[in-house]
């Protein structure tokens, strides 16, 4: 059984909850929506072994705080440097999923050397110019709805259970993939007050997020980047993205994959990311 401990710290303004667990280089681990630190479980159960793992509750998630403002990508990621710091962490490999991931691409940007690599998988990316960019908004239905936060609390408030399995098996390739009592552990914390207003700001704040992701990828980012899609979700614009961000891209799209890929393709990701961290081809 690996050890996992929780923390809480103040940074940026904010307190954040958070887990740590193994020992080695530092993996930070930044979820999606509807999802929280528990979302790298798997990982660090994983990983553990080899890897020290810091996975927070971001800010309007899980048991962190909600407060009503800050979602922004640069300000997620000083809250995360200001975490780092708590932790007496220098050098650190970040993995971002879905939402998790610009925030990612904004923590390595601002991180620079002590960033040792940056993997961001079924993420979004907004505000992007390279020939074939589609923005993600044309394609998926909830990003809009979700940005419409007090319509979609309106809507949602009292189904939160019923929506969340909706999603997870919406969004999959496999509509068994997400298992029940993940579904019932995120609808608990959704009705957690303030958590469903908290963390639908990282949909309520694109505007901003697209506007941040243009002006950082105006440079080529420095640091190793690793993205991968589901066939079934984002497909090749995750890798496509990053070759346009970054100065080294590897990553693909994974084949019988939607968008929850630790819990529909865990043996993929896992094989992928360990190889990525150890410097080997991917």
């Amino acid at each position: 059984m690996v050890d996992v401990q929780h923390h809480r710290a103040e940074t940026n303004g904010v307190r954040l909850h958070y887990v740590t667990a193994g020992h080695g280089p530092v993996v930070l681990g930044l979820h999606g929506w509807p999802e929280s630190h528990r979302q790298y479980l798997r990982l660090i159960e994983r990983f553990a072994d080899r890897y020290r793992f810091i996975a927070p509750d971001l800010r309007g998630c899980g048991d962190s705080d909600k407060p009503f403002g800050g979602y922004e990508p640069n300000t997620i990621a000083a809250d995360l440097l200001g975490l780092l710091e708590a932790e007496g962490v220098e050098q650190f490999h970040i993995v971002g999923h879905d939402l998790g991931g610009p925030p990612a691409v904004a923590l390595a940007y601002a991180a620079g050397e002590r960033a040792l690599s940056l993997s961001t998988i079924e993420t979004p990316f907004f505000g992007l110019d390279y020939p074939g960019y589609v923005d993600p908004m044309v394609n998926y239905w909830h990003l809009g709805m979700h940005a419409h936060m007090d319509i979609t609390r309106m809507l949602l408030e009292g189904r939160e259970e019923q929506y969340l399995r909706h999603f997870f098996r919406d969004f999959a390739y496999n509509p068994d993939a997400v298992a029940e009592d993940e579904v019932q552990a995120y609808a608990a914390l959704m009705r957690q007050p303030g958590t469903l207003r908290g963390s639908l700001n990282l949909y309520g704040c694109i505007p901003q997020m697209t506007e941040q992701t243009r002006e950082l990828a105006a440079r080529k980012l420095p640091v190793p980047m690793m993205a991968w899609g589901g066939e079934a979700s984002f497909g090749s614009h995750c890798i496509d993205s990053a070759r346009a961000i970054a100065e080294e891209a590897h990553g693909g799209v994974i084949e019988r994959c939607g968008h929850w890929v630790f819990q529909e393709r865990p043996g993929f990701i896992c094989d992928k990311l360990d190889r990525f961290w150890a410097g080997k081809e991917v």
